[in-house]
């Protein structure tokens, strides 16, 4: 009977596994080939949606409708896995299963909401302590906002294993498992907290235009200086922008900088010059390097004294570029605050994902 008991599959076990990669519960279930394929699923899946993301054409709701099917997909399989644990045990071990409470399902609503598996095993004071401390820490995380994941990442974890080690019923002869389960939540999190902070430094970050109401009162914060851009960009408008340490900056690009007369806030424009070039405005028109690259509509009648390029030649010194705005003659440009260095720039925009009639990419 004990060779049979161990020989069994725990359901909710099959089910906690396979929150960490579709697929592993079903291979912990004996369902290597089922397994396999939907660990293969689920990676393609993923590097569709952000293929989707972060590829200039592709369309948003391309992108919103691949990330609702992984959603889908995940919820499934943890049905599936569960469903397949059951149908490969003998009828004893199920009926047995479900006499008492079961330590694994209350670690998989421990993983869920911290305090929300002791509630279930009726350890009430505990999952109030538990509960409280969760909605704590989920207000303090934007306080935090790097050491969050970990704290978050820890407090589950330990969550987790007391949970189990509170239910009056375990079936396992060994602590190996509980303490692998434990450190995989662990790593989980912290793969899940971490990977957007990741994105949002390294590769691409999402940005705002403000509003016309916004903009009649003040910058909000997360929001960027951009109106002079209509066209290209409007107000409220939210779009991607590519970031990388190898950027070469290239004549025509939109780019979000940080603009030399104020380092906190962060502008919008396109890039009109490059490094050793010299620019000049005159004549309603742009030039670069004596030549006419195109006619302006951002002259204005009277210009302050400390300007770059208004009616005189103005060379961008090294590694730096030479912006202005699409349209406004209101804009503050590289015409007030001279030449921007590359370092100062944050990345390249060059999709609008909101709002939908807006999408696409930036020309």
């Amino acid at each position: 009977m004990e060779e049979k008991e161990r020989s069994s599959k725990e359901p909710w076990l099959a089910a906690v596994l396979s929150t960490f990669l579709a697929g592993i519960g079903q291979i912990y279930v004996g369902k290597l080939g089922r397994g396999c394929l939907l660990v293969l699923v689920e990676a393609i899946l993923y590097f569709a949606a952000i293929w989707s993301w972060l590829s200039v054409n592709c369309n948003i709701l391309v992108t919103a409708a691949l990330f609702l099917t992984i959603a889908a997909f995940r919820i499934w399989n943890l049905f599936d896995a569960h469903k397949c644990a059951r149908k490969a045990n003998p009828d004893w071990f199920e009926s047995d299963r479900k006499l008492g409470k079961d330590p694994w399902l209350a670690l998989f609503l421990s993983d869920l909401i911290p305090g929300l598996g002791h509630l279930y095993i009726r350890k009430w004071v505990w999952g109030i302590v538990f509960t409280v401390v969760t909605l704590n820490l989920l207000i303090t995380g934007r306080i935090y906002p790097l050491q969050s994941p970990a704290i978050w990442a820890i407090f589950t974890a330990f969550v987790c294993f007391h949970s189990y080690m509170m239910t009056p019923l375990r079936r396992e002869k060994s602590m190996n498992m509980i303490v692998i389960i434990s450190v995989a939540i662990v790593c989980s999190h912290l793969l899940g907290g971490y990977t957007p902070y990741y994105f949002k430094t390294y590769i691409v970050e999402s940005f705002q235009l403000p509003t016309y109401e916004e903009l009649s009162y003040f910058l909000p914060t997360g929001k960027i200086s951009g109106g002079s851009m209509t066209p290209t960009l409007k107000a409220g408008d939210r779009f991607l922008v590519r970031k990388t340490g190898k950027y070469i900056p290239k004549r025509g690009d939109v780019v979000v900088f940080k603009p030399p007369n104020d380092m906190k806030d962060l502008y919008v424009e396109r890039i009109v010059a490059l490094s050793g070039e010299t620019v000049e405005i005159k004549d309603g028109a742009l030039y670069v390097n004596g030549r006419e690259v195109q006619k302006v509509d951002f002259i204005m009648d009277k210009y302050p004294e400390n300007t770059f390029g208004i009616e005189q030649p103005y060379k961008v010194p090294d590694d730096s570029v030479f912006l202005l705005g699409d349209s406004s003659a209101n804009s503050e440009d590289s015409r007030f605050f001279g030449a921007v260095l590359q370092k100062d720039i944050i990345g390249k925009a060059y999709k609008i994902y909101w709002p939908l009639s807006r999408r696409g990419p930036i020309k």
